[in-house]
C-alpha cells in the first residue's frame, strides 16, 4: 500500500531528473543578486548597503514574474502533454503580454519613487547622516543601471519556464549556470578593477548583473528558435498575437490568486527587511 502511494523507482528517477535542474536554477537565479551584495561588500559598508536595498526592491520584482507566470504555466503544461502546439503559443503569448504589464509598471514605480523608495531604508542613527547620503548616492547608481536588467529577467523567465513546461529542465538550467559564472567574472574585472580596466565598484556590480542577465536570455532565445524539431510551438510564434478569450479569462482566474500570493510574501519580507533597517 505504501508504496503504491508514494510510487516505484522509475517515478522517483523522473522526478529526480525533472526537479533537480530546476532546483538548482532557481537557486543560481537567486544567487545573482546575492553575488553583488557579497562582491560589493568588500568595496565597502555604504557601496554594500546601496547594493542591498536596491535588490530587495528587485527582489519584489522578481517574485511577481514569478507570480504572473504560474498561471498560463498551468494550462501550458497541459496543452504541451495533450501536443496541443496552438495552445502552448497561446500560454506563450499571455506570458509575453502580462510580464510586460508588470514591466511596465514595475518601470515606472521605480523611475518616479526610487528616492522615497530607497529612504524608506536608510534611517540616522547618531551623527551618521553623511554615510547614508553615501549609500543612498550608491542606491541610486546601481539602480540607474538595473533598471536595464528588467527586460530580459522578465523574457528569460518567459522562455525558461515554457522550456520546463515541455520537460525540459537541463537548457534553463545550463543558461543560469553560464550567467552566474559571467557575472562572477564581470564582477571580478569591473568591481574591482582587474585586467587593466578601470574598478567601477557598484557601477561595475550593475554592469555586470544586467550583462549576465542578457547572456542567459540570449543563450534561452537562440536555442529555443534554433530547435522547432524539439519545440514546435515556438514555430511563428511572433506572426500573430491571436489570444482566445476564453483561454484568457480561464488564465487570469487561475494565475491572479497565485500572482497576489507571491506579491504579498514578497512584500511582506520588503517590509521585514525595511524595520530591520
Amino acid at each position: 500500500m505504501f508504496k503504491k502511494l508514494i510510487g516505484n523507482k522509475t517515478f522517483y528517477k523522473m522526478l529526480f531528473v525533472v526537479a533537480l535542474p530546476i532546483m538548482i536554477q532557481q537557486g543560481i537565479s537567486s544567487f545573482v543578486n546575492l553575488l553583488d551584495n557579497l562582491m560589493v561588500g568588500r568595496v565597502g559598508t555604504e557601496e554594500m548597503a546601496g547594493v542591498a536595498i536596491v535588490n530587495q526592491l528587485l527582489f519584489v520584482y522578481n517574485l511577481c514574474i514569478f507570480g504572473c507566470l504560474a498561471g498560463p504555466g498551468i494550462f501550458s503544461s497541459q496543452f504541451h502533454g495533450a501536443k496541443d502546439d496552438e495552445g502552448v503559443r497561446s500560454c506563450f503569448r499571455y506570458k509575453l503580454i502580462i510580464t510586460t504589464v508588470v514591466v511596465a509598471i514595475v518601470f515606472t514605480l521605480l523611475l518616479l519613487f526610487q528616492e522615497p523608495l530607497i529612504r524608506l531604508f536608510l534611517h540616522n542613527v547618531g551623527e551618521d547622516v553623511g554615510d547614508i547620503e553615501i549609500a543612498f548616492h550608491y542606491s541610486k547608481e546601481y539602480l540607474r543601471i538595473m533598471f536595464i536588467g528588467l527586460f530580459p529577467f522578465a523574457v528569460t523567465q518567459i522562455y525558461s519556464t515554457t522550456l520546463r513546461e515541455a520537460k525540459d529542465t537541463f537548457v534553463p538550467m545550463v543558461s543560469s549556470i553560464i550567467a552566474i559564472l559571467t557575472n562572477l567574472v564581470l564582477n571580478y574585472i569591473l568591481i574591482f578593477g582587474h585586467l587593466g580596466f578601470e574598478p567601477l565598484g557598484v557601477k561595475g556590480a550593475a554592469i555586470a548583473t544586467v550583462v549576465s542577465r542578457f547572456v542567459e536570455m540570449g543563450i534561452l532565445l537562440i536555442y529555443t528558435h534554433t530547435h522547432t524539431h524539439k519545440y514546435p510551438f515556438i514555430k511563428g510564434i511572433y506572426r500573430s498575437w491571436n489570444l482566445p478569450f476564453s483561454l484568457s479569462k480561464k488564465i487570469t482566474a487561475k494565475g491572479l490568486p497565485l500572482f497576489f500570493n507571491e506579491l504579498l510574501w514578497s512584500t511582506g519580507m520588503t517590509v521585514l527587511f525595511k524595520i530591520y533597517s
